[in-house]
C-alpha cells in the first residue's frame, strides 16, 4: 500500500509551509514551556492510536521530555532534519524564482512582473537555503532522514516522535517512503507516541489532531484512531482554546468552534449538543490533567515538525 499523487500534494504543501516557518515567515518556535513535565505512558493495546485517558498521570515515572540516546540517534535525527528542510526550502524557492511558466502568456502578465521583481523574496530565500545546505550530504537525504527519525523516535526523542506521527516522508518522485512493513510498524508504535505526547502536555499532538480532516490518501497519519472525525476536531480545537489566553490565535480558535457548532452555510451540519458537551468536558479534564502546568500562553498554532533555528 502506497500513497502517490495525493501524497505528493500533501508532502509539498507541508514542506513549503514548514520551510516558510523555518526561514522567517513565522514569528518564533513553540515555547519550551508549552509542554509540561512528561510522564511515560504504556502504549495503547489497539493498533490504532486511541485518545488519552483523562485519569491523572502517574508522577512516579517522570523522565526528561526529550531523551538523547547514547548511540547519537537524536543528534543524527536533528542534523538530517536540518538538511532535509533546507533542501525542501531550496527547491520551493527555486520554483518561485522560475518565471518561465509565465513568460509569453498575456493572461499572466501581472504574475510574470511580480516573479521578475522577486516574488515572495525568492532570491533571498534561495541564498539562505543554499547556505543552509552547504554542509549537507544530500545523497538519498529523505530516506536517511526517515530512518533516523524512526530510530530516534524509538529511543524516546519527543521531536522525532511527532515528526514520525506526521508522516511527511517522500521520495523525489513524490511517492511515500512508507512501505507496507513501515505501515504495519506505524500501526504498532504510533499509539504509544500519541499517548506519550498527550501525557507530556505537548501541544503539537493536539494541533495535529485538530487540523487533520480525514481526506483519502493523506498518508499514514490517517491511521491514527478517530483522527479526522468532526467530534475529534472539536475536542482538540477546544483544548487548544483552553491553552490560548487571548489575541488573534485565540479569536481564530473561537471562530472555528463557532463554525462547528453554529455553521452559517449548512446549519444542519452543526455538531449535536450532547457531542459538544462531551467534547467540552473532555477538553477541560485533559487540560487539567496534562496541560495546566503553565498559564495559558499559546499565541500561534504549534508546528508539529520543524527544524531547530540556528543549526542542528
Amino acid at each position: 500500500m502506497r500513497w502517490k499523487r495525493p501524497f505528493v500534494l500533501v508532502t509539498l504543501c507541508v514542506a513549503v509551509l514548514l520551510a516558510v516557518a523555518y526561514f522567517g515567515f513565522r514569528s518564533r518556535p513553540p515555547h519550551a514551556d508549552s509542554r509540561g513535565s512528561p510522564v511515560v505512558a504504556e502504549p495503547a493495546a489497539s493498533k490504532r492510536a486511541s485518545e488519552p485517558s483523562t485519569t491523572a498521570a502517574d508522577a512516579s515515572v517522570q523522565v526528561p521530555a526529550i531523551v538523547d540516546s547514547g548511540d547519537n540517534s537524536a543528534s543524527s535525527f536533528r542534523e538530517l532534519r536540518q538538511c532535509v528542510y533546507a533542501s525542501r526550502e531550496l527547491a520551493a524557492a527555486k520554483d518561485l524564482a522560475n518565471c518561465k511558466f509565465y513568460e509569453g502568456k498575456p493572461q499572466y502578465e501581472g504574475a510574470y512582473a511580480r516573479c521578475l521583481n522577486g516574488w515572495m523574496n525568492a532570491k533571498n530565500r534561495i541564498a539562505a537555503a543554499e547556505s543552509a545546505v552547504s554542509g549537507c550530504n544530500l545523497t538519498d537525504i529523505e530516506s536517511r532522514y526517515f530512518e533516523a527519525t524512526k530510530e530516534a523516535a524509538k529511543k524516546g526523542h519527543a521531536d522525532a516522535q511527532l515528526c514520525y506521527l506526521q508522516g511527511a516522508f517522500g521520495r523525489s518522485d513524490g511517492t511515500s517512503l512508507f512501505t507496507d512493513a513501515d505501515i504495519e510498524e506505524y500501526k504498532k508504535v504510533a499509539p504509544g507516541y500519541v499517548d506519550q505526547a498527550f501525557k507530556h502536555g505537548d501541544w503539537r499532538i493536539v494541533h495535529l489532531y485538530s487540523r487533520f480532516s480525514g481526506y483519502p490518501g493523506m498518508g499514514p497519519v490517517a491511521l491514527l484512531d478517530k483522527i479526522g472525525q468532526s467530534e475529534t476536531r472539536y475536542k482538540m480545537t477546544k483544548l487548544l482554546r483552553l491553552g490560548a489566553a487571548s489575541g488573534s490565535y485565540a479569536k481564530g480558535l473561537d471562530a472555528e468552534l463557532n463554525d462547528m457548532t453554529h455553521p452559517d452555510l449548512i446549519p444542519e451540519a452543526a455538531l449535536p449538543e450532547d457531542t459538544v458537551r462531551e467534547g467540552d468536558a473532555w477538553a477541560e479534564q485533559t487540560y487539567t490533567n496534562y496541560f495546566s502546568r503553565f498559564p495559558p500562553g499559546l499565541t500561534e498554532a504549534p508546528v508539529v515538525c520543524r527544524p531547530e533555528r540556528g543549526g542542528g
